[in-house]
């Protein structure tokens, strides 16, 4: 994927640093210094130990992730949103813990987060360009859960490739840092199609954590500085990209811009 760090959780020896859960929501208070991440991490918690009761009673793989799946949906009462609300919002997995509904990327991070707590091999994955659960159950055969609704799709691989649709598009799984960076690019654009800069700032400076000086995200962030009265460091940016990806698609577009911008800083000198 192209556009698609932090320290343990306070008061818990049981969190790994590294779980892309833990990390999203831990990311949210750097765009919204009011995040409750104590009220989220204490409700996660209660859910997995829901999610530990459910696996002694059921060891069974394949009845133990059909009767998580109907907890999630139908006990916990998890589901997409067809509500007014912003998109950013929907999309913050802080968010869908209290409420229970939001975006697909972010009820698909809270169910493969849970399901790798009952010993699931579960990912997020693009399938067709949606996002969607993969509950791999042998190296072969497997599920695709619609994280809105939890309809499940069972797949097996063909053993003999050449029956294989060549016409569909291949799986991607989502996994780790790529997990972080779908996140925070989708809430990225989300704010930014809010006029919410200073959040989508906070999104761009985070990937560029994860990735480095990725002549996209500079790109971005001149955008974003642009909006927020920094025209000189706008102007860097964007002048980055120009220099990187000089045969882009956009490149008489941005350069218009660095123009506008160098007469900006002419007039006001």
């Amino acid at each position: 994927m192209t556009d698609i760090w932090f320290e343990e959780q306070d008061g818990s020896t049981d969190y790994i640093p590294q779980d892309p859960l833990f990390r999203c929501i831990k990311a949210e208070r750097h765009w919204d210094a009011q995040a409750k991440l104590e009220t989220s991490f204490c409700q996660l918690s209660e859910l997995e130990l829901l999610v530990e009761k459910i696996c002694v009673q059921y060891p069974h793989p394949h009845e133990r992730l059909d009767k998580l799946l109907d907890a999630f949906y139908t006990v916990w009462l998890f589901s997409g949103s067809d509500q007014n609300i912003p998109e950013y919002t929907l999309n913050s997995v802080c968010y869908v813990l209290n409420m229970r509904s939001g975006s697909p990327t972010a009820l698909a991070m809270i169910l493969s987060h849970l399901l790798q707590r009952a010993e699931f091999d579960a990912n997020l994955a693009l399938s067709q360009g949606e996002v969607v659960v993969h509950v791999a159950m042998s190296n072969d055969e497997g599920y695709l859960v619609d994280p809105n609704s939890g309809q499940q799709n069972w797949y097996i691989v063909p053993e003999n490739d050449a029956d294989a649709d060549k016409n569909e598009e291949p799986l991607e799984l989502v996994m780790g840092d790529e997990a972080v960076k779908l996140y925070l690019a989708q809430q990225k654009w989300a704010f930014i199609a809010a006029d919410k800069f200073s959040h989508a700032l906070s999104c761009v400076e985070l990937l560029m954590d994860l990735i480095g000086d990725d002549p996209y995200e500079r790109r971005d962030r001149g955008y974003l500085l642009n909006q927020l009265n920094c025209p000189k460091m706008a102007k860097e940016d964007l002048q980055f990209f120009v220099d990187e990806c000089p045969d882009d698609p956009t490149i008489e577009i941005i350069q218009h811009q660095i123009a506008e911008l160098a007469d900006h800083n002419n007039i006001l000198h």
